[in-house]
């Protein structure tokens, strides 16, 4: 186990002495998939629950989403970077290489069938023109260009993060850059990122596009590659942070207060309220990543993994339900924000998603699985790092079959 002195290279070569073993196709992360399951409740409770129920009891379980909903998001690009990040520095720590285009093909095979056949339905149903849609999505630049379906902005932000990572990262291991280079490079990004919103609000740009624009939201991805860097290089003292518990799950607490506090709109919420956010889901991810509670949380914890499981297909279909929903509802001079009708956006959402999922792209990735099968690994690997690192974002499918 290195130590931050010994000054060990992106090249080095799998620790002589690790546990030899690897889990079992079908593991999955309890933990990671109960991250994934409160990203994507905040996110749809961020587009459903921004009206008034009626109901002080559902209006109070709907307070969280309609506050900060919003840095689901960003819980999404920390978990996303962290993962990534892990699954990159792992095989060239192992292999002493990185196949960007294994990695490329594979990533394209686990995001775009979804996305594609989503555009493809949205289109044929009709209800909005699909030249303010169609090709920006299909082409991830919606979010310079502008899009009517305003929450796939986020896509395009990981898209150009999975460009950068497959277009750079080889160049840094032909270097050997060192691994405290690639902190301080990272360490720049999280400042980068800050500078540009703040440069952006004093030259008047759009909240919309601070939010959106990659160049102004890196700093969330960045801060995942960031945790999977220590991780990884200096496992020791990463290890030493996961046992802070009661840090991580306070300084959540008080991120949490903060963003409902400041928002993501006006100077503040543009510039470090997303900085706010990120840490909070950094913490929020050390709060739980390996942490032995999580399992004795029971059917609650299991609950929210299953939605989890699902995030992916739920978070680009909720929307089309919500709204499909909203016209029927409307047809029937039924309330769309009563009580029952946000219980049925929930249900329709997560049902639409589980039903993508299961028809879209579990069946795609099984052949991704056959014909582009991940990269052979050496059998001398830890046991808990194989899991982390075949657990990838928005996972619907047996670790094994990601990546």
């Amino acid at each position: 186990m290195p130590s931050p002195i010994s000054r060990p290279r992106l090249s080095l070569a799998p620790r002589a002495g690790t546990p030899a073993g690897r889990p079992a196709a079908g593991t999955r992360r309890l933990d990671l998939d109960v991250v994934r399951g409160i990203a994507i409740v905040l996110a749809m409770g961020w587009h459903f629950n921004q009206n008034p129920s009626g109901n002080a009891v559902v209006d109070a379980l709907q307070w969280p989403g309609a506050t900060f909903g919003w840095a689901g998001v960003d819980l999404f690009f920390v978990l996303s970077g962290f993962l990534v990040g892990r699954l990159v520095l792992r095989e060239h720590q192992r292999t002493g290489r990185f196949d960007a285009w294994r990695f490329s093909v594979r990533r394209a095979l686990k995001l775009w069938p979804v996305l594609y056949v989503f555009l493809a339905v949205y289109t044929l149903v009709g209800l909005r023109p699909w030249q303010t849609y169609f090709w920006q999505n299909a082409l991830h630049v919606q979010n310079y260009v502008g899009t009517s379906l305003q929450h796939l902005w986020s896509l395009a932000v990981e898209e150009h993060f999975y460009l950068v990572l497959v277009i750079l990262f080889p160049l840094l291991t032909r270097r050997r850059v060192a691994p405290k280079v690639l902190v301080g490079v990272l360490a720049g990004l999280l400042v980068t990122a800050l500078a540009l919103r703040g440069y952006a609000v004093i030259t008047g740009v759009g909240e919309t596009w601070i939010q959106w624009r990659t160049h102004y939201r890196m700093d969330s991805l960045a801060a995942g590659v960031l945790l999977a860097t220590l991780s990884v290089y200096w496992p020791g003292t990463f290890d030493r942070m996961l046992r802070l518990r009661w840090l991580w799950a306070g300084l959540t607490a008080a991120g949490v207060c903060c963003l409902a506090k400041v928002g993501n709109s006006g100077p503040l919420g543009d510039t470090l309220g997303y900085t706010v956010a990120y840490l909070t889901a950094a913490a929020f991810l050390l709060t739980l990543y390996r942490a032995a509670w999580v399992p004795r949380t029971g059917w609650l914890g299991q609950g929210v993994a299953a939605m989890g499981r699902y995030s992916y297909g739920i978070y680009i279909w909720h929307l089309l339900a919500s709204q499909l929903l909203g016209i029927g509802l409307t047809a029937m001079h039924a309330g769309t924000s009563t009580p029952a009708a946000q219980l049925a956006k929930y249900v329709c959402a997560v049902t639409l998603g589980i039903v993508a999922t299961l028809i879209v792209e579990r069946p795609v990735l099984r052949l991704r699985d056959r014909l582009i099968p991940q990269a052979h690994l050496p059998a001398r690997v830890p046991p808990q790092a194989e899991a982390d690192a075949h657990a990838a974002p928005h996972q619907q499918v047996p670790a094994s079959a990601v990546a």
